[in-house]
């Protein structure tokens, strides 16, 4: 019998900039894949700033045994009043492969039932991985945003 992987799920605040930066430091093919600059400390401290005035945006540091081992950035309410959208969700890569990134879905599926009928995910660049993950824990490839945006879909009713 497998044993199921849990998480603990804290709010980020603007004092996390430093473990959710550790993180990115910690994910250099995710930054190589988007194609982008690891953002620095300042970077981090201005995004969280920028969550803590949205109220339908949520971030939340994965713990395990009180070590940080991941990030879930999501929206409820969005693109619609019954659904959310998980928008990044970084696991450390010494430790991904572990049923971490399994582990955080089903938590914040089990979150957001009842209260939404879909839970969107986003995977940005190519980022195969991502994608054979998404399939993976259940979501269903809906649609291609462009060459680097890809939409999946798990409805929660």
């Amino acid at each position: 019998m497998k044993v199921s992987v849990h998480l603990d799920l804290l709010p980020v605040t603007a004092d996390s900039a430093p473990v959710v930066h550790s993180l990115y430091l910690n994910c250099p093919t995710y930054i190589a894949l988007i194609g982008g600059d690891t953002p620095t400390l300042n970077d981090i401290g201005r995004e969280l700033e920028t969550l803590r005035h949205d109220t339908r945006r949520q971030a939340l540091l994965l713990l395990q045994e009180d070590h940080v081992v991941g990030f879930l950035d999501y929206k409820v309410a969005y693109p619609d009043l019954h659904s959310a959208t998980i928008s990044l969700l970084l696991i450390d890569e010494s430790l991904q492969g572990r049923g971490l990134g399994k582990a955080a879905v089903e938590q914040l599926v089990t979150l957001l039932k009842g209260r939404m009928d879909r839970l969107y995910a986003v995977v940005y660049g190519n980022n195969e991985q991502a994608r054979r993950f998404w399939e993976k824990v259940g979501f269903n490839h809906l649609r291609d945003s462009g060459p680097t945006l890809s939409w999946y879909l798990k409805p929660l009713k």
